[in-house]
Parts: C-alpha cells; sequence; structure tokens
C-alpha cells in the first residue's frame, strides 16, 4: 500500500510553491504588450478573465430579463389582451429595464477600490494603485451600462405612437414613481464626467479633471437618487467605506513635515528634463514607517493651496538616522534638524501650475507639506511575467 505523505509538514513549501505559480500566471502580461501598456497600463491573464466575466454577466442578463419579458406578454396574449404597438417597440423598454437593473451591481462596486486603506486591500493583496485601475474599469461599465439605459427609453418614448417624447422626459416624477428628469440631469453629469475623466484629458488638464470629477460626482449622486429614491441603499456601503478612509487620511495629514531639496542638488535649477524641470526631494519619516522604494505618498503644500493632493512615487528610503519632530514654525531650522534622519526621496518633475510653484519655492527654502501614505507597492508579478 502506497504512503501518500509521511510528513504533513512537507507540504506547506510544496503549495507554497504551486501558490506563487499560480499567481506568477494570473500576473502574465497578455500580448500585444504595447497596446495594452498605452491602453489601460497592461492587462494580465486575472484582469482579463475579471472584465470578460463581468461583460458575459451584462449580456445573460440583459438576455435573461428581455426573455423573462417576452413569457409574460406571451401569457397576456393568450389570455386575450391587446397591445397598442407591436412588440418590438416594448421590447425597447425591456432592454432598458434590463441596462437600469444592471447599474446597481456597478454602481455598488464603483466605489470600493477608491479608498486608499481598506480591507480590499489585505483581502486581495493589491495597493491602492492597482485597485484604482478597477475603478476605472468599473466607471466604463457604469457609463456604457447608463448610456444604454437611458438611450433605450428615449428609443422606447420616440417610437410609441401614444407617448409624447418631452412629456416622458421632462417628467418629474408626476406620473410614476420613476423621475425621468432627475435621470436625464444624472445622466448629463455622468457625461461630462466621463468625458473629463480621460486620459488625455487627465494628463493635459488635471485642474479640469479634479474640479468636474468632484461637481458632476455630487450631481450625479443627487439627482440619481431623485431619479429613483432607492439608489440611495447602493451607493451607502462604498461611499461609507471612502468616508472612513478620509477620516483615517485626515487624522493622519494633521502632521506636518517639511520637503527639501537633496543634498546633491542644492540650490540649482535642477535636471532639465524635456518638457520640464526634474528635482529630488526628501521628505522627513517617522523612524517606525515601513516605507520602500515603489510605493506612494501623496502630498499636500499649504503654502500653494489646502485642498489638492498630489500622488508621487518614492524612488529611495534613506534608513538612518531618527525623524525629528516637525512644527508648524521654524522650518528653515527643521530642515537643518531633518538632515541625517530617514527620508523618502522623490523625483518631480514640473508638469503644471502646482508642480511649478512647488519647486520655485523649493528653490528659495524649505516647504511646509503635509504628506499621506505609503501606499501601494510595486507588483514584482507584473514586471517578473513582462520579461523585465
Amino acid at each position: 500500500q502506497t504512503q501518500l505523505c509521511a510528513d504533513p509538514i512537507a507540504l506547506v513549501p510544496m503549495c507554497a510553491l504551486n501558490a506563487m505559480q499560480v499567481k506568477q500566471a494570473c500576473a502574465q502580461q497578455l500580448p500585444p504588450y504595447r497596446f495594452w501598456l498605452q491602453w489601460c497600463e497592461g492587462l494580465s491573464v486575472l484582469e482579463a478573465v475579471l472584465v470578460i466575466g463581468w461583460a458575459v454577466m451584462h449580456i445573460v442578463v440583459v438576455n435573461d430579463l428581455v426573455g423573462y419579458y417576452v413569457k409574460m406578454m406571451d401569457s397576456w396574449a393568450a389570455a386575450g389582451l391587446y397591445f397598442n404597438a407591436p412588440r418590438s417597440i416594448y421590447k425597447l423598454e425591456w432592454i432598458g429595464i434590463a441596462w437600469g437593473w444592471l447599474l446597481w451591481p456597478n454602481l455598488a462596486l464603483l466605489f470600493m477600490p477608491v479608498a486608499h486603506n481598506s480591507f480590499l486591500n489585505y483581502l486581495t493583496g493589491l495597493p491602492y494603485s492597482a485597485l484604482v485601475r478597477f475603478h476605472r474599469w468599473i466607471g466604463q461599465f457604469t457609463m456604457v451600462t447608463l448610456c444604454l439605459h437611458g438611450s433605450f427609453y428615449y428609443l422606447y418614448w420616440l417610437a410609441t405612437p401614444e407617448l409624447s417624447f418631452w412629456d416622458e422626459a421632462l417628467d418629474w416624477g408626476t406620473k410614476s414613481t420613476i423621475n425621468f428628469l432627475a435621470g436625464s440631469i444624472a445622466w448629463l453629469f455622468g457625461l461630462i464626467l466621463w468625458i473629463t475623466a480621460m486620459e488625455w484629458v487627465r494628463r493635459r488638464f488635471f485642474e479640469v479633471f479634479y474640479k468636474m470629477h468632484i461637481t458632476c460626482f455630487l450631481g450625479f449622486l443627487v439627482f440619481g437618487m431623485i431619479h429613483f429614491w432607492w439608489n440611495w441603499g447602493i451607493f451607502v456601503p462604498g461611499l461609507a467605506l471612502y468616508c472612513a478612509d478620509v477620516i483615517f487620511r485626515v487624522w493622519q495629514a494633521q502632521n506636518l513635515t517639511v520637503a527639501i531639496l537633496a543634498d546633491n542638488v542644492g540650490h540649482c535649477d535642477g535636471h532639465h528634463a524635456k518638457d520640464g524641470v526634474v528635482v529630488m526631494v526628501d521628505i522627513p519619516v517617522a523612524e517606525d514607517t515601513a516605507m520602500h522604494a515603489g510605493q506612494d505618498l501623496f502630498l499636500l503644500a499649504p503654502s500653494i493651496t489646502r485642498w489638492q493632493w498630489h500622488p508621487f512615487t518614492v524612488a529611495y528610503v534613506n534608513e538612518s538616522g531618527t525623524a525629528p519632530v516637525i512644527k508648524d514654525t521654524g522650518y528653515v531650522a527643521a530642515a537643518e534638524q531633518a538632515k541625517g534622519c530617514k527620508t523618502a526621496r522623490l523625483c518631480i518633475k514640473t508638469a503644471g501650475s502646482w508642480t511649478q510653484e512647488l519647486v520655485a519655492q523649493l528653490l528659495k527654502g524649505p516647504v511646509p507639506m503635509r504628506v499621506v501614505g505609503p501606499l501601494g507597492a510595486i507588483d514584482m508579478h507584473k514586471y517578473l511575467s513582462a520579461g523585465a
């Protein structure tokens, strides 16, 4: 009789090795690499499976719901009921309803990856920089679903003889519990948010993206709940998680530190890049802060603006020394005290008004800074699978 395993503990390294191989296989980047890298910053096997599965789920749900309404109409026709319009016209409404139902799972998951620190980071092992990609992808699904939901309803109103398009589109909930006008306004806010969140807008006009993202989100949220009152139950879980994260970040940002130019840069004009100036900046951090290169820090410079947070990737961590306690005054003395302490080094390039003002102030002396982080990490499996 064959002995399967003399020592169960010996299975642990084997299971760990198999888990590592599965994780590397899931992180394998799909060809064509350059296309996926430019279009969505790379696409792994696992991400492709999730996206395809999510798309198939939408198609299956729409097909099943429309099939349900067709069977229901067949039963009505068998009972001798008369319909004023062809069945094809009513299908437009059924398809619109189906896409409306599909908005719920999209909206329920849309805000989950936005939180910088949440249970999702520990549950999935993915950093914030990776989770925010799923926020963008779910946002794409949400907007496509929203456009199909609204478009099929508009087509139904236009094709139905006994309905007036403008009477239906401008109805403020007087005919049913659904407020059609509020839904159209929410759709408009969503379209503006969608357009201004595109990468070419986000990269070139960050101020437009940032302000419109907040404004249009609030408009979409308010009018979406007016459109159908039960939508609030879909928004609440993700928003509650995000609000808890914001409270944690506000608490973390109460500590004020300074940003100083690295010693090897001094008060020179920085390194001139092709389309801007690059300087190396040191941020003092607490000695017990676990931080390494590849993680992200969010910076807020009160001397520039008290509302905008900008992410930067840590290029290097100097582990020597002990970080000083920085107070709200005496930034020059604090900068002198920070020399030799544990610091995070950032490479900052002038790419907009905020970074231009920051570099200009850094060239004059230390700049007070509020810091949130570190967040995320480099996904080494992605680089290994790509052959880097």
